[in-house]
């Protein structure tokens, strides 16, 4: 959200309630400029699982993912968290996006008093730059057990046991809609279950006002009430032995979601909808072309 923000672990989180500190390096920046404009299915999720597939899970180690480009107008805030949130999976220190409009309205709906925008000084220097134009993404998958085995999801062929649309990373109200308009009209595959779980209570509030609850009810999936859920093996879709799991969390670490003899395979909301449908991982473009 503009902001520098990153995670902290068990020993960081008992200092910092300790001492009310914490202890950081200024990380170095590595600019990632954006042109065009995705089509559609195509989100936040795909964009940092093709840059992870990239620069690989120690490509950012340390340094802080600066966004920008003519491109950054283009995707929703939604997309903009998704992307910051998994900058961390590339090793990086924060993930931040310039402050523009839809930044504007967003923190117009989160915040009643105001707030400080930052940009990059004048003549900022960078580690180095990448660039993606959006237009040529394509929805991605990341094969297990890494966020950097990243693959186009059409050239994937593989049958799942269970499809998982939630977490930090896409349980967002956006994620629950885009996912119900693709399954609308449409049951979950009879050898898949999925589970799909709000990121919060005011996103579980809102899709059940919105009807999507129901629409994934009447599809065949199980709804959670807001909670991290399977995807740090807690609860909620527990992977057994053997099994293949389509999710949109974050990651897809041996273990990560049960039994560590199972598979993760990260994806987008669109492509988590599709392969429910399905029974395998399917770009949503292709379950359209044979409706």
């Amino acid at each position: 959200m503009n902001a520098f923000a990153t995670g902290v672990g068990s020993s960081e989180a008992a200092a910092v309630f300790a001492t009310g500190q914490l202890w950081f390096k200024v990380p170095g920046s590595i600019r990632i400029l954006l042109k065009g404009r995705p089509s559609r299915y195509v989100g936040g999720k795909d964009l940092v699982l093709k840059l992870i597939s990239d620069i690989g899970v120690d490509g950012a180690t340390y340094k802080t993912l600066e966004f920008g480009g003519t491109g950054v107008s283009s995707l929703t805030v939604s997309d903009r968290l998704s992307v910051s949130n998994m900058a961390i999976e590339a090793g990086g220190k924060a993930g931040i996006f310039p402050c523009d409009a839809a930044t504007v309205a967003y923190m117009k709906t989160v915040r009643k008093d105001g707030f400080n925008a930052t940009a990059p000084d004048d003549g900022a220097s960078y580690e180095r730059t990448l660039e993606y134009d959006l237009s040529s993404l394509e929805s991605m998958v990341a094969l297990p057990h890494l966020p950097s085995n990243g693959k186009a999801a059409r050239d994937v062929k593989v049958q799942i046991d269970q499809a998982y649309l939630g977490s930090c990373t896409n349980g967002r109200i956006e994620d629950l809609r885009l996912a119900a308009e693709i399954m609308r009209g449409r049951k979950v595959h009879r050898d898949v279950r999925m589970v799909v779980v709000p990121a919060s209570v005011k996103v579980f509030e809102q899709a059940m006002e919105e009807g999507l609850l129901t629409e994934f009810s009447k599809a065949g999936a199980f709804v959670s009430g807001p909670t991290c859920g399977a995807c740090l093996g807690g609860h909620m879709g527990i992977l057994a032995s053997g099994e293949r799991c389509v999710s949109s969390t974050n990651r897809n670490f041996i273990g990560r979601m049960g039994h560590r003899d199972s598979e993760v395979y990260l994806a987008g909301p669109a492509v988590v909808a599709a392969s429910a449908v399905t029974g395998r991982i399917t770009d949503p473009r292709d379950l359209e072309a044979v409706q």
